[in-house]
């Protein structure tokens, strides 16, 4: 069904083009979701927690790990405006080289400094695959059935984050030095994900009609720096749903942040937890419950639209806190993980689908997915350093959860 109804996409390619299939579109567009983010978040995921035990990361230097990738969310809406100015393919090639190129240099860290600083370059990179996933989705599926073609996708990304953090855990329990081996792997699987998306985009048509170039009438300097926060401002203040959209999606994510700030801190110093320990309770229970109700959650998107899926799931999202503040053991973090799983997986189909959704266009769908993106980094900046602060003033995690 998914199948047959992805091909109804004559208004965003040329007619006269032939390209591949939508099932092999759809297929080749969840390998390299395995690829692409399954392997980023596997090998992020587990980086606050080698910083911790393998290279004696204190609190504050844990949330500068835990708060990189979130704060620089914040360079969304730049990335969305070159995704705006140049072919996706060429877009591609520059994300992908910023994203990995420092975890790869990562693999010769001898110090948590020059570890936290290729995280944060990394993290710089990763701010764009936002715009280009929104961007991907409305050019690939037919409104009436992405919801069910993301849910697919993600299963596939979570499958492969599942993979990878369970694998990372086991080996650095083996040897903590083998982060040297799979950051640099990672690095090529990566690529590899990349070469995938410019292989789908130049066959569908996706990039037809895109500038080949720069323009001569695009700003530079100063100007093309100013230019993405001015439009953010315009659109949020003329756009009134989308506003709405942003400021619930802010006060859930502000929780969700301290919450995030806060489990490898809980699992190394309360639980004293093993590698293996901590990706099996989190890492791996995680992805497998976003696996089990990404279709679900695809299903409910694709009747009650992103705004309603979104609310159902803050409200059962609000016990994961409660959770962690009970939890004394790793069986219970797993039950608390259970129930962030669950819940993410409508909240994850919303963050995505809701601006690619409102957006009045195809041409606004990177920028109002980047603006979304961008409004992760805005909490990021506070949020975690909040829940960090409650801890180390009451030494307790029970007030920084709840």
């Amino acid at each position: 069904m998914l199948a047959h109804n992805a091909t109804d996409r004559s208004h965003q390619h040329e007619a006269h083009r032939s390209g591949p299939g939508p099932t092999t579109v759809l297929s080749l567009h969840m390998c390299a979701a395995v690829l692409c983010q399954g392997v980023w978040f596997g090998v992020s995921a587990m980086m606050a927690v080698l910083a911790r035990k393998r290279f004696d990361a204190g609190d504050w230097q844990t949330v500068m790990i835990t708060a990189a990738f979130p704060t620089l969310m914040i360079l969304s809406i730049f990335w969305g405006d070159l995704l705006r100015r140049i072919p996706i393919r060429r877009y591609l090639a520059i994300h992908w080289a910023v994203t990995m190129i420092p975890l790869a240099v990562a693999a010769f860290a001898q110090s948590f400094w020059f570890l936290l600083a290729c995280h944060v370059l990394a993290a710089c990179g990763a701010a764009g695959w936002t715009p280009i996933s929104g961007d991907l989705l409305k050019g690939f599926y037919a409104d009436k059935v992405r919801g069910r073609a993301f849910a697919w996708i993600n299963s596939a990304m979570f499958t492969g984050m599942m993979v990878v953090s369970f694998l990372i855990g086991q080996g650095l329990d083996l040897n903590e030095n083998i982060f040297r081996f799979y950051l640099p792997i990672s690095t090529m699987a990566y690529g590899l994900g990349a070469i995938l998306l410019i292989y789908l985009v130049r066959v569908t048509g996706v990039d037809d009609g895109r500038p080949a170039t720069l323009s001569a009438e695009e700003p530079v300097g100063f100007r093309a720096l100013v230019q993405p926060i001015l439009h953010t401002r315009t659109v949020l203040r003329e756009d009134r749903r989308f506003f709405q959209y942003e400021t619930a999606f802010m006060t859930y994510g502000i929780g969700w942040m301290i919450c995030y700030a806060l489990v490898p801190v809980l699992a190394t110093d309360r639980l004293q937890m093993s590698y293996t320990a901590f990706a099996g309770s989190t890492q791996v229970v995680y992805p497998l419950c976003m696996i089990l109700m990404a279709f679900p959650a695809g299903w409910l998107n694709d009747r009650l639209g992103p705004v309603r899926t979104s609310g159902l799931s803050f409200a059962w999202l609000a016990m994961y806190p409660v959770g962690l503040a009970m939890a004394h053991s790793v069986s219970a973090v797993a039950g608390a993980t259970v129930i962030y799983g669950t819940a993410m997986a409508g909240v994850h189909m919303g963050w995505m689908l809701g601006p690619v959704a409102l957006a009045p266009s195809r041409e606004k769908v990177g920028q109002y997915v980047a603006i979304h993106a961008t409004m992760v980094g805005i909490r990021g900046i506070f949020a975690q350093v909040l829940g960090m602060a409650v801890y180390r003033i009451t030494g307790s995690f029970t007030w920084s959860f709840t």
